[in-house]
């Protein structure tokens, strides 16, 4: 092998042929590893392999690289192949004589030439490196083969969960629809068998409508008969009595007497036709003289041929009876029809006309016809109302009447108080409380805007004199207060049903009708009236009289602070030093805590109540009071009881909602220990029991409302305090 390197060769051709088979494997061997080594070391001179040959790539086998193996695997030669070009490359071809080129340096084999590859430990050591890379890409195989399979296990797994949720969906949606089926088959079999009854009450009615109008027609049938019959006899019975009386007196004979027949019927005489009338045609029997002979050729005796003189006869005249005509007999169909429709307007006004204030009073109409305007002294309120009567509802519908009636009322009543004639006014607002008690929502949304202004205008006659505290012996007996504010609380009633006619009354409202009837100087009976009418004002955004001039929250902040005053102080009577009943002053109580429960439905109400600087701390001390009276045990225990329940649900209702609007110290600050009286009441209604007999009749709910803001207003510490102070034996 060193003598490559002089250009010398240290053995010849025959030593070569001696060597073993096994040396020459072993240094092909020796030389691959070798070259190999030194190919892994040097890089590649190009990326397509320069050192093929086309012979090369002709015996050339391409195998893919993902797997592995080698790119290029090489057809090797047989052994005898081998040795000969082993031989040839190593020493030359054997009749090349030529010493220069023997001397020349030859390259290293390159072999990866398929013409110098060894045919047996290329094989071998492909085969090694093709199983090692093999084991190692077998092994990352199983390896994501078993994530594989986990994976779909899981996946499975989820499929499962899903068919199984899906399947119980599916049971919850049919039993729900089997729910569903089986409900509306029971509702279609009550509605059917609803149906059905109501089917065979309508058939009975009609059946029963068709009798009664096959038994009306008969009986007009009847009557028709009847009525043509005694037009017919009145007719003949007047013509005979005309033709009596042109004849004059030469015309009265001897009375005859009358032939009488063998058989007797029972009929008389002259009722008996001698002809049947089936014998001659109807025309003739029509014309038929009655009474002329029957013989032809007879004559009548005349009654100057009697010997003996006429007898006097005094003849009574009858009265005449106007005799109808012949057409006028048959009646109309239309006027039967409209002869059996009940109308209710001739009721409304027979009711109004009958009317009276009280027994010991003639009727109203009668009353009214002893008064009369002193503009038109002579013309009387009856003959007003009696002239306009058959005015009213002329081509309208009969609804119309009573609004026209009513309309008719208010304009007398207007036109006494433009005059100052107070006297009948007092019989006009009874018989306008009548009519609108009789038909309230059908008559108060149409006549309230003449009916409200002159009824406020009449009450002011006697509610600003009670305000300022004046005598008030000149309208007493003529003008009633309470009856004023009776009319308006029903006005108000009769348009609650539509917003439209409710907002409309109160903008027709004056606010300061409504302070002034919330003065204590007011009767107490006057005083519930105006409350239970405010409690028709509270709408979504105002409360109370609605007008542009004055802002909204400035009335009912001066709303709040009159009708509030009575939840603080026992006001004094009216005209006089003494004080209210608290029987008195409990109902008045309680109807104000109705209507500030009322006002929390609408936001602007309720926020208003809550930002008032008096109306919490009142309520505050209000269940102090009544707290104080309650365990007193007086007669109206269940009046304080129901005082307390409304009060602290509504205390409960504003401090709640309102609580970033309340600054609760600065509320309590305006009663006189305020703070102690919020703390004290809230303590003994939080430990209250309700099966105790003083503290019966306060709600469950009530309690724990109390619990709740006395642990708004303290700290922890306080409230075991507090707890500690009332469960302490």
């Amino acid at each position: 092998m060193a003598g490559h390197d002089d250009g010398e060769s240290a053995y010849d051709d025959d030593d070569l042929d001696d060597l073993p088979s096994d040396a020459l494997v072993e240094l092909e061997n020796n030389a691959i590893q070798f070259t190999q080594a030194q190919r892994v070391k040097a890089a590649p001179s190009s990326d397509y392999g320069d050192d093929f040959e086309d012979g090369d790539l002709d015996d050339a086998v391409v195998i893919d690289e993902s797997r592995s193996t080698p790119a290029l695997r090489q057809t090797v030669p047989g052994p005898a192949i081998q040795h000969e070009q082993f031989r040839r490359q190593r020493y030359g071809m054997a009749n090349n004589s030529n010493l220069a080129n023997r001397q020349r340096y030859n390259p290293p084999p390159k072999f990866n030439e398929s013409s110098r590859l060894p045919s047996g430990p290329i094989v071998q050591h492909a085969d090694k490196v093709e199983q090692g890379t093999g084991e190692q890409a077998a092994g990352s195989d199983v390896l994501s083969l078993q994530r594989q399979v986990e994976e779909l296990l899981r996946e499975r797994n989820a499929l499962k969960e899903d068919l199984n949720a899906k399947a119980g969906e599916i049971a919850i949606v049919r039993s729900k629809q089997e729910k569903t089926v089986k409900e509306y088959e029971r509702e279609m079999t009550v509605l059917r068998k609803l149906n059905e009854d109501k089917l065979a009450k309508q058939q009975k009615s009609l059946e029963a409508a068709r009798i009664a109008e096959k038994n009306a027609a008969t009986e007009r049938d009847f009557i028709k008969q009847d009525l043509a019959e005694e037009s017919e006899r009145v007719r003949r019975l007047n013509k005979q009595k005309a033709a009596e009386k042109k004849d004059g007196p030469s015309a009265v004979t001897t009375p005859k007497k009358k032939k009488t027949f063998s058989h007797r019927d029972g009929f008389d005489d002259d009722e008996i036709e001698i002809l049947s009338p089936s014998k001659i045609s109807p025309s003739k029997f029509q014309k038929r003289n009655i009474g002329s002979p029957s013989k032809p050729g007879k004559r009548k005796r005349k009654a100057a041929e009697s010997p003996a003189g006429a007898l006097e006869v005094i003849q009574i005249d009858e009265p005449s009876a106007v005799v109808p005509d012949q057409k006028a007999t048959v009646l109309d169909e239309a006027i039967i029809a409209s002869l059996q429709i009940q109308d209710d307007r001739f009721d409304f006004i027979g009711t109004m006309l009958d009317h009276r204030i009280d027994s010991n009073h003639l009727r109203t109409l009668e009353e009214l016809g002893k008064h009369s305007l002193p503009s038109a002294p002579k013309e009387s309120f009856q003959s007003i109302i009696l002239g306009r009567i058959p005015e009213l509802g002329v081509k309208k519908s009969s609804k119309d009447l009573p609004i026209d009636f009513c309309e008719l009322l208010v304009s007398i009543w207007k036109s006494c108080l433009e005059e100052k004639y107070y006297k009948p006014i007092y019989l006009f607002m009874d018989m306008l409380s009548f009519a609108l008690e009789l038909k309230t929502s059908l008559i108060a949304p149409h006549i309230i805007d003449s009916l409200v202004p002159v009824t406020q205008l009449t009450a002011d006659l006697m509610a600003i004199p009670r305000f300022k505290r004046w005598p008030v012996e000149e309208f007493e007996n003529d003008i009633d207060l309470g009856v004023c504010m009776s009319i308006l609380y029903l006005a108000a009633q009769g348009c609650t049903s539509c917003l439209e006619h409710i907002t409309r009354f109160w903008k027709l409202f004056r606010y300061d009708f409504i302070l002034m009837l919330l003065s204590t100087n007011q009767q107490q009976a006057d005083f519930m009236v105006m409350l239970q009418l405010l409690s028709t004002s509270v709408f979504r955004d105002s409360f109370g009289a609605i007008h542009v001039d004055v802002p909204q929250d400035h009335q009912i902040s001066w709303i709040l602070d009159r009708f509030s005053y009575i939840l603080y102080e026992v006001p004094p009577l009216p005209m006089s030093n003494g004080k209210f009943a608290l029987v008195v002053l409990s109902k008045m109580r309680i109807q104000i805590l109705q209507l500030l429960t009322s006002m929390t439905r609408s936001p602007f109400a309720s926020k208003a109540v809550a930002i008032h600087p008096l109306v919490i701390g009142r309520l505050v001390s209000l269940i102090s009071d009544e707290l104080d009276l309650l365990y007193d045990y007086q007669p109206r225990h269940e009046e304080s009881a129901r005082i307390i329940s409304l009060a602290v649900r509504l205390l409960y209702h504003l401090v709640t909602r309102y609580d970033n609007m309340i600054d609760m110290q600065k509320k309590l600050a305006v009663i006189p220990g305020g703070s102690q009286k919020h703390l004290l009441c809230l303590s003994r209604l939080s430990f209250s029991e309700d099966n105790l007999v003083l503290e019966s009749g306060i709600g469950a709910d009530v309690a724990q409302c109390a619990m709740d803001m006395l642990d708004m207003s303290i700290t922890p510490e306080e409230g075991e305090a507090v707890q500690s102070a009332f469960t302490s034996p």
